[in-house]
């Protein structure tokens, strides 16, 4: 940071840019009074005449700022009369009071004449200040009355209200895993796709940021505040937010108590989707251990399992790192292993708000284990997961989390209220769009961009299956339902136009599908129920001028998660997609 003011104007100064938006901040959360850094780079008299007006409030902060800006390296020629003159000694504070009203009332008459408005006539007594020259002799200082000053404070408000307003475009609350990375990269795309290209961002507190930008003369804001998924819930109840950013879908009871306030939050128009990422556990790179079952993740974190040596890895103790409570990580972590097998996390783990930080605390122990967001693995090591003694050890990749294959893939959403704005609507559109998955990809997470992929013969495998395997592709997306229906859930729903889309620039392919079930019941009835999915599926294809080449039944086989609960019998209840 310069320690002095270079004097450039200009939007490339990066040390005049932080201190503008220091000051702005500084203005807006003590005095409620907004301007626009943007427009004092390119207007000066908007520009000193925020200097003067805002030297009045006497704050240290705005004061220190000030003086920097004050502090430009000037030429001699530059040197103002004011350098030559001397006043005589008279007691300072009423020094200062009488030149301070004369200087606001000047930039006062100014702004008013500079606005072509008519100068309005003051009765107040005039404010009498006498220099002297080097060769004269000092005359007397007459200081304001209490009344004048009240007047001259009263139009020093007034022009300051006049300033343009930092209007709040919408507020965005929630997940650290989101809004750490994603949301500031998709804010930003979206203000491109607008036509917005100047922009910057104010660092307010840590994991909080605003967004500044203008548009057809007004400036904007957004905030982004990134404290955890429970706080995207009691931000939007507390309407302090107008998006909640969540890395796991809302509970039931958070649905219930915000439903008369934003409207009901499980439904297609306010629940987005707007991407996907595996909750990777990581070790150290030097940890020799490759797989886990989910039990054994459970035993590790509530503390049963202590040495690496007990799992097959080196004697050395297990050092714990875990989310904080406000974490939709966290809470994904605990619904999927912990509370799955009824074990509480360890007091020895240490809870870090952070995914970034987590994940470098794995890297720098090799006795070290956390979880952690899939774009957060960074230098250390995924361990493949298996979620019951019935399915294999599945490790977390691209393809595995969109498909949702792996055991703890997850769901990122943004929860908009019935009654929000437009803009606030248009976002979210955007963020669920071609363009917006793509930019999901390019913050290391899971797009739902539709891709293909080779798939190779499974040993336990339908023979079917095995033959499509060897003929055919499988996309990177399952369909799943509601509870006990046929009806597509809300991503199922968004992932359909996502197919018709794709096959419209495949059309020489034709699609297979292949519907799956759970092991609960006679295993007749579940052929018959994968196999009626998968005709829903078609249906809603074959309506919509997609033709379906074949539909197939594969029942219980080929499971990916637990059965034994709820979670994983809806995972295991699935379409696949594949292509001819």
């Amino acid at each position: 940071m310069a320690t002095v003011f270079s004097g450039t104007w200009k939007k490339s100064n990066q040390p005049l840019m932080l201190k503008l938006d220091q000051l702005s901040q500084v203005l807006q959360n003590e005095f409620e009074i907004e301007i626009s850094p943007a427009k004092m780079l390119v207007d000066e008299d908007y520009r000193n005449l925020v200097i003067d007006e805002i030297s009045q409030l006497q704050h240290h902060d705005v004061n220190n700022i000030i003086n920097w800006l004050s502090n430009a390296p000037v030429t001699s020629s530059a040197k103002t009369d004011t350098e030559q003159v001397k006043v005589k000694k008279l007691p300072n504070l009423l020094l200062i009071l009488g030149l301070s009203m004369v200087v606001v009332a000047s930039l006062y008459w100014y702004f008013i004449q500079q606005s072509l408005e008519q100068t309005p006539s003051v009765n107040d007594t005039p404010i009498k200040v006498a220099v002297q020259k080097e060769t004269a002799t000092a005359e007397t200082i007459t200081a304001p009355t209490m009344t004048e000053a009240q007047n001259l404070a009263s139009k020093t408000r007034q022009t300051a209200n006049a300033l343009p307003k930092r209007k709040m475009a919408f507020r965005l609350h929630g997940s650290n895993t989101i809004g750490e990375k994603l949301a500031p990269m998709l804010l930003e795309g979206f203000l491109q796709q607008q036509g917005i290209n100047e922009f910057s961002w104010n660092k307010s507190a840590p994991l909080e940021r605003v967004l500044h930008y203008s548009h057809e003369g007004q400036e904007y804001a957004i905030e982004l505040k990134s404290h955890g998924s429970s706080t995207a819930f009691s931000a939007l109840n507390q309407s302090k937010a107008d998006i909640g950013m969540s890395s796991r879908r809302i509970k039931q009871s958070e649905a219930k108590g915000l439903a008369n306030k934003v409207g009901n939050l499980n439904k297609l128009g306010n629940e987005h989707i707007i991407g996907l990422d595996g909750l990777a556990v990581i070790v150290n790179q030097n940890n020799q251990v490759k797989q886990l079952s989910s039990k054994t993740l459970a035993k590790i974190f509530s503390g049963e399992v202590t040495n690496w040596s007990q799992i097959g890895g080196a004697s050395l103790p297990i050092k714990l790192y875990a989310r904080d409570q406000h974490s939709g990580t966290w809470d994904t972590f605990k619904s999927l292993v912990l509370k799955k097998y009824d074990k509480k996390l360890s007091q020895q783990a240490i809870r870090l708000e952070s995914s970034s930080e987590l994940s470098t605390q794995v890297s720098q122990n090799e006795a070290a284990i956390g979880f952690i967001g899939l774009n957060y693995v960074l230098h250390n090591k995924a361990l493949a997961i298996s979620e019951s003694a019935d399915t294999g050890a599945i490790f977390p990749t691209r393809f595995t989390v969109s498909t949702e294959d792996y055991a703890l893939a997850r769901r990122l959403y943004f929860y908009t209220p019935t009654s929000a704005s437009t803009l606030v609507k248009d976002f979210a559109q955007y963020a669920l769009s071609t363009s917006g998955q793509k930019i999901v990809a390019s913050a290391g997470l899971i797009s739902q961009n539709i891709k293909l992929e080779q798939v190779y013969p499974i040993a336990q495998a339908p023979k079917k299956y095995q033959q499509y395997a060897k003929e055919a592709k499988r996309l990177s997306l399952n369909f799943r339902f509601d509870y006990a229906t046929k009806d597509l859930d809300n991503k199922g729903k968004r992932d359909l136009q996502r197919l018709i889309d794709f096959m419209e620039d495949h059309q020489n392919r034709r699609v297979v599908l292949m519907g799956f079930s759970d092991s609960i019941g006679a295993k007749t009835k579940n052929n018959q129920l994968s196999f009626k999915r998968a005709k829903s599926v078609e249906l809603a294809l074959t309506s919509r001028g997609i033709p379906v080449l074949a539909v197939e039944a594969m029942g219980e086989a080929l499971p990916i998660a637990n059965n034994n609960t709820e979670a994983g019998r809806k995972r295991n209840r699935r379409v696949e997609v594949w292509l001819l």
